[in-house]
């Protein structure tokens, strides 16, 4: 039976509809090439610079190696960048996660108490005033030159942060909310779970973005200076042997983990802001 006049034509042609499917494909290749092409080209350029430095400027390579004897030492010998760098990213998580409670438990204890703000908060920034490089060998005496003395170090760096961004939160409450809660007789519990803690959600975030990087860079401070093994250490380590390729590969790495470690931070925050506003 013959199709009328009116009626739509299906397309039929197999090479027709391959280039149909390949023209809906084409801007979601494009956006994400402009989107990588964004991302990429500040390291590119830094590294293009740093090429440039180096084969101009005439720099001894114990001073400052070429970008591609960095990159050959880390292709070269990735099992010991990983063994190192796992124990460095497990070191600053686990300080993170302790330092993120305790600011946490601290802000929700002062938020309870007016007698505990002033002790809490006067201890919160001493702790934190004092240079974390004058600290970690007073640490080191005292819990000793191992893995505890460098979750203390990022624990620590982590904690302040939590405290200061929570508390505000805690306090910084809808108009009028602590009032409807009151007069409906919510014990002071009942008020925490219910409007402080949603209220401090999104300033909890911030802490947690702002503190992914900070703990990991402490957890290397902390290696570089106790000798406890990690990425931190292997640059020590590589840096007084003039193994300059296998140091340089280390703070790449190093870097490159805290700008990953933001990174993964930040999109928990935005996850969780979409749900807790």
């Amino acid at each position: 039976m013959r199709p009328t006049d009116g009626a739509p034509n299906a397309v039929k042609d197999p090479s027709s509809r391959s280039r149909l499917k390949g023209g809906s494909r084409l801007p979601t290749v494009r956006s994400l090439a402009r989107r990588f092409l964004v991302a990429i080209w500040p390291y590119v350029l830094v590294i293009g610079a740093w090429q440039a430095w180096v084969t101009l400027g005439g720099v001894h390579r114990l001073v400052i190696p070429e970008p591609g004897a960095v990159a050959f030492d880390i292709w070269s010998a990735p099992g010991e960048y990983w063994s190192y760098g796992w124990r460095t990213v497990l070191e600053a998580a686990a300080g993170l996660a302790i330092g993120t409670a305790i600011g946490v438990a601290a802000a929700i204890a002062v938020w309870f108490s007016r007698v505990l703000r002033g002790l809490l908060t006067t201890s919160m920034i001493l702790l934190y005033s004092a240079p974390i490089v004058a600290t970690i060998p007073i640490m080191a005496k005292v819990l000793g030159y191992t893995a505890t003395t460098v979750l203390a170090i990022a624990a620590i760096v982590s904690m302040f942060p939590t405290f200061v961004l929570v508390n505000s939160g805690l306090l910084d409450l809808p108009a009028g909310s602590s009032d409807v809660f009151r007069s409906l007789g919510a014990p002071r519990k009942v008020q925490l779970l219910r409007l402080a803690l949603p209220a401090a959600m999104p300033n909890f975030l911030v802490a947690f973005r702002l503190n992914a990087a900070v703990a990991f860079i402490a957890a290397v401070i902390g290696e570089y200076l106790t000798g406890v093994r990690g990425l931190g250490w292997l640059f020590a380590l590589s840096f007084s042997r003039f193994d300059v390729d296998r140091a340089w590969g280390a703070a790449m790495v190093i870097i490159a983990l805290s700008i990953l470690s933001y990174a993964l931070a930040s999109r928990v925050e935005e996850r969780g802001i979409e749900r807790w506003t």
